[in-house]
């Protein structure tokens, strides 16, 4: 009786072993794992050291606004492949206790081309459309290699515009509140 049950034993841990081989590493099926792709048109995010504490990580009262920015540049961005655009997303409260302003427009400059650049100059006349008062009129605004690296393909440069206190900026106003024309003054671009 001992021996029969030996043997039942052996038997049952071998059907075991048998039937778990069969569903394992050897198992071959037509449904390819899902793994996450990126959409080769998304714009990556070059997040530019004057956004970057010294060891190179986001500054954390920008955060929440880079990711925004990411959402808002492959989510609704207008530029066409081939062309360099601009991207007002939303106000961000200035952290900075010295600041002349308390508020800023978080910008991303959007490249679909296929050159770089650097030094990147714009021209700016920024309205408020309820007052039609311009807060900026052909004012410059220089993106430095040193400050916000390489425009390259494919990416976005994200930076700050501030807005001068006496707009009174308030939680029920949004960047629709304003009208922006823009254009490339100057850069360093190179195929």
């Amino acid at each position: 009786m001992v021996k029969k049950i030996f043997i039942n034993i052996i038997l049952l841990t071998m059907l075991v072993a048998i039937l778990s081989g069969c569903g394992g590493a050897e198992q071959t099926s037509d449904k390819e794992p899902e793994i996450p792709k990126k959409n080769q048109n998304d714009i990556e995010l070059s997040i530019p050291p004057v956004l970057q504490n010294s060891e190179g990580e986001v500054l954390k009262s920008d955060k929440d606004a880079l990711e925004d920015v990411q959402n808002f540049i492959n989510k609704q961005n207008t530029t066409k492949q081939g062309e360099v655009g601009l991207s007002i997303v939303e106000f961000v409260k200035l952290v900075e206790s010295d600041a002349p302003t308390k508020y800023a427009f978080m910008a991303a400059l959007v490249n679909r081309s296929d050159q770089e650049g650097s030094d990147i100059e714009m021209k700016f006349t920024i309205t408020n459309k309820a007052t039609n008062v311009k807060i900026y009129d052909g004012d410059k605004i220089t993106l430095s290699e040193e400050q916000f690296g390489f425009l390259k393909p494919n990416h976005a440069i994200p930076f700050k515009i501030t807005i001068p206190d006496t707009e009174n900026i308030t939680p029920e106003m949004t960047v629709q509140d304003y009208d922006f024309e823009w254009e490339i003054t100057n850069s360093k671009m190179k195929e």
